[in-house]
């Protein structure tokens, strides 16, 4: 019984020191054991080793502090748990996850100190480059969704024209803005991509892109529209798709034109109240549509006029009254106080919301 207790003894130290490093020391702290790996790792031959303390490793940065914790612990038999910084015989840094345990003796006396080890340096070394990535990557992403949104154009004076722009992540798929062109008419856009993320954030900046070189001058929707969506197809991806509103309000006309496809109706508020929701009137553009085809809608004695991104219907739907559509074009003060409690709401799309009064 006692040789099969022995052999089973044997196997379990094996075991250990097969895969960490140990080491023994008296009670104060000189080393009587190292197994190979403890050799190995700290550079030291074993006979340089034995009979010399463990401060022998010790790194010089480490305040005195951390070592009387350590002692404290392990001398009220405790079992002390921590990360050392050791230094090998070379000079270099090695960093290890270490377990200290008193071994006590029949009558509850230490004996000697056992100390566990396992070497972390090349996991914390890729742990800080991980790091490091997302920091670069973070910043590399705010910087270019700074730039994205530096290409958000409105041209009118917030008493006109009232905008909530908020992205869910740190690039959005929802793009916008608000044109006064030159013969006195404005031009309107919302673009929505498909997802989230980098893919549709650069998709609707190119679109966005493409507009503003497309709008100057005199054009109406439709040729506008000839011009532009042949662009926007070469750069959609196969299973890329555009959701879109663009309107154009001429103020000699009783009418506007406008595209939509693939987004929630915008709404026209009248003199008298009644609220008329445009719905859209093409498919979402992908790269096999056909250039988009204008409407037109009477918007004589029009009061307001509201678009907005999918993002708002969703989170109306979640018992905040504030956020319906509906009720935002009926009460727009309600613009202003959405806009200063955006961050106490977690927003899983991007929400955009434009909201222009007719003041002519």
């Amino acid at each position: 019984m006692q040789t099969d207790e022995s052999n089973i003894l044997k196997q379990y130290r094996h075991i250990v020191d097969e895969s960490n490093i140990v080491s023994k020391s008296d009670l104060q702290g000189t080393i009587t054991y190292a197994n190979e790996k403890f050799v190995e790792t700290s550079g030291y031959p074993l006979e340089e080793l034995l009979g010399r303390p463990h401060s022998i490793l010790r790194n010089p940065d480490t305040p005195s502090v951390f070592f009387k914790e350590l002692w404290d612990t392990i001398q009220a038999k405790k079992i002390w748990r921590g990360i050392l910084k050791n230094v090998r015989k070379d000079g270099t840094i090695y960093v290890v996850d270490a377990c200290i345990y008193p071994i006590l003796s029949k009558d509850g006396d230490i004996l000697e100190y056992i100390s566990i080890r396992h070497d972390i340096t090349e996991l914390r070394e890729l742990n800080a480059k991980v790091q490091n990535l997302l920091e670069y990557g973070n910043s590399q992403q705010y910087i270019a969704r700074s730039k994205l949104q530096s290409g958000i154009v409105n041209e009118f004076e917030p008493k006109k024209c009232k905008v909530i722009y908020h992205p869910s992540d740190i690039l959005s798929g929802d793009f916008y803005s608000i044109f006064k062109r030159k013969d006195g008419s404005t031009f309107i856009y919302l673009l929505d991509g498909q997802g989230h993320g980098v893919s549709p954030a650069l998709t609707v900046f190119a679109t966005s892109a493409t507009i503003k070189e497309m709008i100057t001058g005199k054009q109406n929707l439709k040729k506008i529209c000839k011009k532009i969506f042949p662009i926007i197809r070469s750069f959609l991806g196969e299973l890329e798709q555009l959701s879109y509103t663009m309107i154009l309000i001429n103020p000699k006309s009783t009418k506007l034109s406008y595209v939509s496809g693939g987004m929630y109706p915008f709404k026209v508020k009248f003199v008298d109240n009644t609220i008329y929701r445009v719905k859209a009137n093409n498919l979402p553009f992908m790269n096999f549509s056909k250039t988009p085809k204008p409407s037109k809608l009477n918007i004589t004695k029009w009061n307001s006029m509201m678009i907005h991104s999918d993002g708002v219907v969703e989170h109306s739907y979640k018992d905040q009254k504030q956020f319906q559509p509906k009720e935002i074009i009926e009460n727009p003060a309600l613009i202003d106080s959405i806009t200063n409690s955006l961050n106490d709401y977690k927003f899983s799309d991007d929400f955009t919301l434009i909201h222009l009064k007719n003041v002519t």
